[in-house]
């Protein structure tokens, strides 16, 4: 495991997270905070990458294949 330091104001959202029902733990919170980002990562690359793909697709067609990927089964 591995010690990190965050800002006071992360730290605060983590709590209110706790607080407010929607994360188990600061912690789970920050997880899943994490979590989150990696996916919108993963989001913004395959868009990318479908942009630059050669094609006619419009942009309800990228964003159907996109959603359709990235939506939990």
């Amino acid at each position: 495991m591995v010690t990190i330091t965050i800002p006071p104001e992360v730290e605060a959202w983590a709590r209110a997270q706790v607080a407010a029902g929607r994360a188990d733990s600061v912690s789970g919170a920050i997880t899943d905070a994490i979590a989150e980002t990696q996916q919108l990562q993963a989001f913004r690359a395959a868009l990318d990458a479908a942009e630059a793909e050669p094609g006619e697709d419009t942009a309800d067609a990228v964003f159907t294949r996109l959603k359709a990927r990235f939506t939990a089964p």
